[in-house]
């Protein structure tokens, strides 16, 4: 006989080939005050049920979440929390686009063309998307993310090659560890995805364990190889999170971090824009709205726009005698 303890209504899109399994959350007490104690009481309650999402049998390796909440902070239509299989991130690009288009094509935000703006209060902070409309069709979705900045180089040494290769740490949102793969000697196609996979989490490790001599808050960074497309002001990448993870997209808060690193090397500047490709050859197109001097380092305001598409509608349970309630890994 069926028989269910829970049920979770999600909706499954993919950002440029990159999936987000989006729920709406109301389960949260009215005196939170900030996202980050938003996202402490959902990890402490919750945390459950992004294992259901998104881990097998029902998720998979590189499947990601995104919880639509109430907003925060006064002009903000909502709140997000980004959930990935092994934890959360503090943004996300794609998700943010997936959810944008989830909340236009659904009618929960009111329609004004040609833009529609909605405002996200997140972990790394308030986000602004607009999305594209035409004859009530949506042509893209653009996000203005967080203010974002070149780090520092530093140089690591990888065990398998046995020699030291360059990494530029970057803020998008997420700090990445970003390297050149003519550095590892692995070329971007998808028939080399395992070899990128491993040392994408071994530039991560090294390139973390060296940060937290310096930053002792620094998050764990994400990892972005990076390959010459041959064309002009095109750029072209994969970014490796954690497990056997890999982004499909060519990532949202990892293309503002490639803005802020390519505005330090003085490839781009103030309304200058590239087009990034991903492994599967999907794209973003990134342009830099502002730049902003603090007197100790120049941060920049990137926009990134790509398109998302609604998979499917579904409705996950929980069968209280499945052996794998709370879902596996791989």
């Amino acid at each position: 006989m069926f028989k269910t303890i829970l049920n979770l209504d999600v909706i499954d899109t993919h950002t440029e080939g990159e999936p987000t399994r989006i729920i709406f959350w109301n389960n949260i007490p009215t005196n939170v005050k900030s996202v980050k104690e938003m996202y402490e009481y959902f990890k402490s309650k919750y945390d459950h049920v992004r294992k259901l999402m998104l881990l097998e049998p029902r998720g998979h390796s590189s499947q990601f979440g995104a919880v639509i909440l109430p907003p925060i902070n006064q002009g903000s239509n909502f709140s997000l929390l980004f959930l990935t299989t092994s934890g959360y991130l503090d943004m996300c690009g794609h998700a943010t686009i997936g959810v944008s288009t989830v909340l236009t094509s659904l009618g929960y935000v009111e329609i004004e063309e040609p833009y529609t703006k909605i405002v996200y209060d997140t972990l790394a902070g308030k986000i602004e998307a607009k999305v594209n409309i035409k004859d009530g069709n949506i042509i893209n979705v653009s996000i203005i993310d967080v203010e974002s900045y070149f780090l520092e180089s530093e140089n690591i040494y990888l065990k398998p090659l046995d020699k030291n290769i360059d990494v530029n740490i970057s803020y998008g949102g997420n700090y990445y560890a970003i390297v050149k793969s003519e550095d590892i000697g692995i070329e971007l196609k998808i028939e080399n995805i395992g070899k990128l996979i491993y040392y994408g989490n071994l530039i991560r490790e090294e390139a973390y364990s060296n940060l937290l001599k310096k930053y002792k808050d620094i998050k764990y960074p994400l990892a972005m190889i990076t390959e010459d497309s041959g064309e002009k002001n095109v750029y072209k990448s994969i970014v490796v999170f954690s497990r056997n993870s890999f982004d499909r997209s060519p990532c949202g808060t990892g293309t503002a971090a490639r803005a802020a690193l390519l505005y330090h090397e003085n490839k781009i500047g103030y309304n200058g824009s590239f087009i990034h490709r991903s492994i599967i050859d999907t794209k973003y197109n990134c342009r830099v709205l502002g730049i902003k001097d603090t007197g100790t380092q120049e941060k920049i305001i990137p926009e990134i726009t790509g398109r998302a598409w609604i998979t499917q509608f579904s409705k996950i349970i929980l069968d209280p005698e499945d052996p794998f309630n709370a879902g596996f890994i791989t």
